[in-house]
């Protein structure tokens, strides 16, 4: 048997499987539903925001992207979801193609590719199916990100299309807007412009069809409704599955959370006031921000860095995303998995040159990150008790640490291609 008919073998079998598995997830109502019947009643004249869907959901994202999905609600249920997994699965493929893209790959053998791509996968596979199983948008505000973020550095064909992506993901959900300062800090200023200049224009862009006077009421009540000094966003423990600062911080330092779905197990060390808990996490939350300068190493507005050093410190970005935004679902967390590559590729790449205690230390710090990150794919039995002490929360805080101590050797000037 040749490796050309076991590749082709592969590729069959792999297809095969995923069609199997894409199957079997369109046959649910996951959030995909929700978007399309916010879609529905955007056109029916219904504020969308104050309106809410499945056991009480609100819609969190934008106008326009209800607008964008209007094609597929006039589809069955089932074809839509089977036309979005579709592009979901596409997307995967892209955001791994990104970070090949990103990474200096070059002196890395084919084994330690293999090492590296294996890892990866095995480390995103939980989020990916998270995502996948919800019918969520992470993995396309990823992408949008990343893919706007390539064409920034490589500045072609201009910075004005990658610009146009990384704005589409803010407007869609804001979470990418950390990527403006960092555009602003690394001295692409045509294209944090661009981005800013963007994202006002696709707000205002639907009142082209819903009207501007509704257009601008659905505006108002978004930023209510997504507004992070909101008491629900911190005191954030409405579901069991939030993760992230603000839900792991009322966990421990509120007695009584206000979360029902908890088990009687102790979990907070101390029993502080609303306004207390609120100072804590934003004290938190810019002290991580202003760690980004850790990363940045340089000073503001110098674009030529290398390769590594470039995906280190954007990887740090992408995985502070989670952690410092309220209300963040376990999918979200598929923003962090940048940066554990980033940590498996300096491994690899490194190994040789570290000490004995260093080898291990890396290696066990490594495989604890995975462990907590990924213990519910692994042994979800015990789900619950993972849910309940937010484990998910601390893996992501571990990895931040072991990221900062993968810090790569070389500056040099370069560009993507």
């Amino acid at each position: 048997m040749t490796d050309s008919f076991k590749k082709y073998v592969l590729i069959g079998v792999t297809s095969i499987c995923l069609a199997i598995y894409v199957f079997i997830e369109s046959l649910g109502n996951g959030d995909l539903f929700i978007y399309l019947s916010a879609s529905n009643d955007l056109f029916n004249g219904i504020n969308i925001f104050e309106k809410k869907y499945i056991d009480g959901y609100h819609y969190f994202y934008s106008v326009l992207f209800a607008i964008v999905l209007k094609p597929l609600t006039y589809l069955p249920l089932q074809i839509a979801n089977l036309v979005w997994l579709s592009l979901n699965l596409f997307l995967v493929v892209r955001i791994f193609a990104l970070i090949k893209n990103l990474l200096p790959l070059h002196d890395f053998t084919k084994k330690e590719l293999l090492i590296l791509r294996i890892g990866g996968f095995l480390f995103s596979l939980r989020f990916i199916h998270e995502n996948l199983h919800h019918l969520q948008i992470t993995i396309l505000i990823l992408f949008l990100s990343l893919q706007g973020m390539q064409l920034v550095f490589s500045n072609k064909p201009r910075p004005f299309w990658g610009a146009l992506l990384i704005a589409a993901g803010i407007n869609i959900k804001l979470l990418p807007i950390v990527l403006i300062p960092y555009l602003f800090y690394r001295g692409f200023f045509k294209a944090g412009i661009y981005v800013v200049l963007i994202c006002v224009g696709l707000l205002l862009l639907p009142a082209v069809i819903i009207g501007w006077e509704q257009n601008q009421l659905l505006l108002s009540t978004w930023a209510e409704l997504i507004n992070p000094l909101n008491s629900n966003h911190v005191l954030d423990t409405e579901e069991r599955s939030f993760h992230g600062l603000s839900t792991l911080l009322s966990t421990l330092l509120v007695q009584n959370s206000g979360d029902v779905y908890a088990l009687n197990i102790k979990r907070n060390i101390a029993d502080v006031s609303f306004e207390q808990l609120n100072i804590i996490l934003n004290t938190i939350r810019v002290l991580l921000v202003l760690f980004t300068l850790y990363f940045l190493r340089s000073k503001p507005f110098q674009s030529n860095v290398g390769l590594k050093h470039r995906f280190w410190e954007l990887s740090y970005i992408l995985l502070l995303i989670p952690l410092i935004f309220p209300h963040q679902q376990h999918y979200a967390f598929l923003f962090i998995c940048p940066a554990f590559i980033f940590c498996l590729y300096y491994f690899i790449q490194n190994r040789r040159s570290f000490s004995k205690q260093k080898y291990y230390l890396l290696a066990g710090t490594g495989i604890l990150v995975f462990l907590l990150c990924d213990l519910k794919l692994i042994l979800g039995t015990y789900n619950d008790y993972y849910e309940h002490f937010k484990i998910l929360t601390y893996g992501a805080l571990l990895l931040l640490i072991l990221l900062s101590v993968c810090v790569p050797k070389d500056k040099a000037v370069t560009s993507t291609t």
